[in-house]
């Protein structure tokens, strides 16, 4: 019987293998320089059955200077950061000499220039169970740019900073050089260090101080302190039971000089050895258990990590992990106040950049997935940091805290949708770029994780992390080691769910196609059901039948359709497939049963907040709002407002009914519908709209498609290409502004290209659009007839661009270059002209303040500054003409700013504008002259605002001179061209 239990405790272990490394360092810490200078002995047993011809180590330190993987990655994404970083700024880490099997070699480096693996071919082969000692001299130095390391003043976080030994695993010498995406990979080893620290350093270590004074006597917080420093914990014990100590000469053997000590520390089985020092650091001690926890922290920080706050946190993190995975491993866990903000863990040690609870969960999680489930970081980093992100989530839910799994997952779904997610098992750095490898590595790989609690239950996820870490703890681990567990003990077979999760992409839509409900004989007095699921997406996963309140069964999520039969006790009442939303089904809007008048109901009714986009998981939002508006002919005119969409991105509508109820007037019912990206008919980055109006003497149809050209997220060109074709028709007068409309319409359709540049603190905006079509206009009476159209062909064609940089004495400077132009054997009517002072008719026309003749922004009293086109904002918004070419400059100097609140900006601006213009929008002063040039210039105050989703700029503007008076939006005849003038803008100037 014994045996077999141990064949079964071993499981899928058998066969395992790791390589044994002993690591004896001593190094000495220069201050003013940075520097430390070290020699370290590594001892090292070939345990695979491999014979060995190399030996790698790792230089980490090297990829925080310019001329590395790390830096390279950084420009590629538009990071500034190592790249151009001067002596003595960079970090770097220097062999001055190594021995390898007793004989002096030089490295090479693979991977050059960069230098974060250092190669040796080895005087001879080492065979399994043989062994070798590789003895280095080095020196290395963090950078003052903090990055999982750094330095500031006599702050020091050294992290990797020692010549690191290589992992040789089942595939081989693992050497890779160190980029932003993907961590680090190490051997389980022992180490020995001793440091030459100044006499007033105080440390917080991998380990336990075996001797030496590490500065916590003098640190501690609170007086009366007991530390507990845990001397013996690795002293091995004699036949009589006493202890044997540690391996000789220790701090002994280093001599060091006045005013500095030597603090020796010891650690088994760990993969890495890291330390912080700061002589101002306060420590403060607690217990989990048998280990002990230590947190070191800064002066200021006593409110936010004093007073037992960090250890307490820290504590709590360490028994929620206990009760997951098993008994912490280790001696002691120390919890540092690191120079960079967020954290980093090591093993036995977190470095992070608040106290926070969730923050320290995450890296206290660290401690089993990473570092006593020691997973290869780059090659397979969602086993620890997705794996940490929902440990962490759980830990909250399992607070009195909402699930993790309903704020997470709609992001992640966004990302599948718009196809910007990638296998999260994809190596780190063969990652689209960081801001992915990111968001798949701790997103969507957390998302896993919660599919897999809903796939095998709670009760079964806890035996399933338990399991493993019996299994596993102290070992390298891999999605197999997982997986084979995960499958043992909730006896499924797991591989689609690995297979899709991790290795693919699909996307997941069930539908509820039919329900059945049939009552049995009355002696039995139950109700059988039977459910028709039809799966329509490439993924797949368990749903759950359920109503209201009851789930009722779970149908596999296998077949394309699917029958699911149940009994229940009493009718079920209406059926929903995913009533809990756990399945990442896309779509939900088709998960109910179909109901007699109201289909089936996926829509949310509510009255609209403007200030709120809402957006449900499960429904539809449709909200309703009464608005109102006036215009000279229709008077007031009373409208009910309908905005709808799915998951803030499909399904969006914008519906508006309106009567009018002036005297006299006509057509006094309109409407316009503005409908886009229908969830039924998916295309990522795809903006796809159609729309339909009768409203205000204007009747038309529009069609859109912006394709979003995008390479990467978080930085690089946003490039877009798209097509509009529209239908314009005037049908009543009386609504018309006439000095911006004719009794005319179009048919018109083409293409448009945009893009927009981010680079720091500089944007650069870019657009050309043309369009081609047939204008027809009715000018009056016919020979034949009572009324004629004349039809013609015409061309319209615009371009802009425009860039915002920082100026000297912190001001913004903006230019803006814009060139239009109208192609056609006539003469334009007025809505297809090019205007040269602001936005032409038909992109105003959905403004009901804009639109119509004595509108609010457009009465003769009211000077409003619509933008676009030539932006010559000093004249009036009815001049226009065959073609122009302008010119804007705008100075802004922000003078008052915050980040809460409605207002949240204000800067004081100087504008000039000027350019050349058809002198069908502006007579030519000077007889036969085929252009007309104009300008303008002026100052202005713009603020901006912001009440919760919404944010707008308001702009109040003085053009005080215009060139020619006499067409300026606000004349002023009897000043002429320098004169009081103003106008108001709810839109930026560009």
């Amino acid at each position: 019987m014994l045996p077999l239990l141990l064949v079964l405790v071993a499981g899928d272990t058998a066969g395992y293998w790791q390589q044994q490394v002993a690591y004896r360092i001593a190094a000495a810490l220069d201050e003013p320089s940075g520097v430390l200078t070290g020699h370290v002995r590594i001892s090292y047993v070939n345990r695979s059955p491999d014979t060995l011809h190399d030996f790698y180590v790792h230089q980490y330190l090297n990829a925080f200077r310019p001329g590395s993987r790390w830096a390279a990655a950084d420009s590629a994404e538009q990071r500034e950061r190592f790249q151009h970083l001067k002596d003595p700024d960079y970090a770097f880490e220097r062999i001055t000499s190594a021995t390898v099997m007793g004989q002096g070699l030089r490295p090479d480096y693979p991977y050059a220039p960069d230098s974060t693996i250092a190669h040796w071919t080895l005087p001879r082969s080492l065979g399994p169970r043989d062994s070798l000692t590789v003895e280095i001299d080095w020196q290395a130095r963090p950078s003052t740019l903090p990055r999982r390391q750094g330095r500031q003043g006599r702050r020091f976080d050294f992290a990797q900073w020692y010549p690191k030994v290589v992992v040789y695993d089942r595939d081989g010498w693992e050497d890779h050089p160190l980029y932003p995406g993907g961590e680090f990979y190490g051997e389980f080893a022992t180490y020995d260090v001793l440091l030459d620290l100044p006499q007033d350093q105080v440390i917080g270590a991998t380990g336990v101080p075996v001797e030496g004074d590490p500065g916590w006597e003098k640190a501690k917080a609170d007086p009366a302190l007991r530390i507990d420093y845990q001397r013996d914990w690795y002293r091995s014990l004699g036949p009589s039971g006493t202890p044997l100590g540690l391996p000789a000469p220790g701090c002994a053997g280093m001599h060091v000089g006045s005013g500095r000590k030597c603090v020796r520390f010891r650690a088994q089985d760990v993969h890495h050895f890291a330390f912080s020092l700061n002589p101002d650091y306060i420590y403060e001690q607690g217990r989990y258990g048998e280990a002990v926890v230590r947190v070191l922290y800064q002066p200021g920080d006593r409110a936010t990590w004093g007073q037992g706050k960090a250890v307490q946190n820290t504590v709590v993190a360490l028994a929620w992990l206990d009760s997951l995975f098993g008994k912490y491993q280790w001696p002691q866990l120390t919890n540092v106040h690191r120079i960079e903000g967020g954290g980093t863990e090591f093993p036995m040690m977190i470095m992070d950049g608040s106290a926070s609870i969730g923050l320290i969960v995450h890296e206290t999680g660290h401690q089993y997935v990473m570092g006593q489930l020691a997973n290869n970081e780059w090659r397979e980093g969602w086993l620890d940091e997705g794996f940490s992100d929902f440990q962490e989530g759980w830990f909250f839910e399992a607070h009195g805290g909402p699930p993790a799994y309903d704020g997470l997952e709609p992001g992640v779904l966004w990302l599948d949708l718009e196809r910007w997610s990638e296998p999260i098992s994809t190596v780190s750095e063969q990652f689209r770029d960081f801001l992915i490898y990111q968001e798949m590595i701790y997103s969507k790989a957390q998302l896993f994780y919660e599919q897999l609690r809903y796939v095998v239950g709670d009760e079964t996820m806890r035996r399933i992390l338990r399991e493993y870490f019996a299994r596993w703890k102290l070992k390298h681990v891999d999605e197999d080691a997982f997986r084979r567990v995960a499958e043992e003990v909730s006896r499924q077979d797991l591989k689609w769910l690995f297979g899709e999760w991790l290795h693919a992409t699909p996307l997941i839509d069930y539908r509820l196609r039919r329900v059945e409900r049939h009552r049995l004989p009355p002696s039995d007095g139950r109700w059988r059901t039977v459910v028709t699921v039809e799966r329509k997406g490439d993924g797949r996963m368990p749903v759950e039948i359920g109503d209201r309140d009851t789930i009722y069964a779970r149908a596999t999520g296998e077949p394309v359709t699917e029958r699911v039969e149940f009994t229940s006790a009493r009718k079920p009442g209406r059926l929903m497939l995913d009533p809990r939303g756990r399945t990442h089904d896309y779509d939900m809007l088709n998960n109910r049963e179909r109901r007699a008048f109201v289909g089936r109901g996926a829509v949310d009714l509510r009255l609209d907040d403007p200030t709120r986009e809402r957006a449900r998981r499960d429904k539809l939002v449709s909200a309703w709002l009464p608005v109102a508006w006036s215009n000279d002919f229709g008077g007031v005119t009373l409208a009910v407002r309908n905005r709808t969409n799915y998951l803030d991105r499909y399904n969006r509508g914008l519906s508006i009914a309106s009567a009018a109820t002036g005297n006299g007037a006509s057509q006094r019912f309109g409407f316009y519908a503005r409908w886009s990206n229908p969830i039924r008919h998916l295309m990522p980055r795809t903006e796809t709209g159609v729309a339909a109006w009768a409203v205000e003497g204007r009747a038309g149809v529009a069609l859109s498609m912006d394709r979003a050209l995008r390479e990467h997220l978080g930085f690089g060109a946003d490039p877009h290409l798209g097509f509009d074709a529209l239908w314009m028709a005037t049908t009543n007068l009386g609504y018309l502004d006439r000095r911006l409309w004719e009794d005319a319409g179009t048919i018109e359709a083409g293409p448009w290209v945009s893009t927009t540049v981010q680079r720091g603190s500089a944007l650069v905006r870019a657009r050309l659009a043309a369009r081609g079509g047939l204008v027809y206009s009715n000018p009056g009476p016919g020979y034949a007839s009572s009324s004629r159209y004349d039809v013609e062909g015409f061309g319209r064609f615009t371009g802009e661009a425009s860039v915002r940089a920082p100026f000297p004495l912190g001001t913004t400077l903006g230019v803006r270059l814009f060139g239009g132009a109208y192609a056609g054997r006539s003469v334009p009517v007025p809505q297809r002209r090019i205007p040269i002072a602001g936005a032409d008719p038909y992109e105003t026309f959905t403004n009901p303040l804009l639109r119509s003749a004595g509108a609010l922004f457009v009465r003769p009293d009211f000077y409003y500054h619509a933008p676009g086109n030539g932006n010559l904002r000093g004249f009036r918004n009815d001049l226009g003409g065959r073609w122009a070419v302008t010119v804007n400059l705008e100075l802004a100097r922000s003078v008052w700013r915050r980040d809460r609140g409605i207002l949240r900006d204000v800067s004081l601006t100087g504008f000039v504008d000027g350019g050349l213009v058809d002198t069908l929008a502006v007579a030519p002063t000077s007889p036969g002259r085929r252009y007309t040039p104009l300008y303008d210039g002026g100052v202005g105050l713009v603020t901006r605002h912001q009440i919760r989703d919404l944010g707008w700029t308001m702009r109040v503007e003085l053009p005080l001179v215009v060139s020619r008076w006499n067409y300026a939006r606000d004349p002023r005849p009897s000043e002429g061209r320098l004169a009081f003038r103003w106008q108001l803008s709810l839109s930026p100037s560009f």
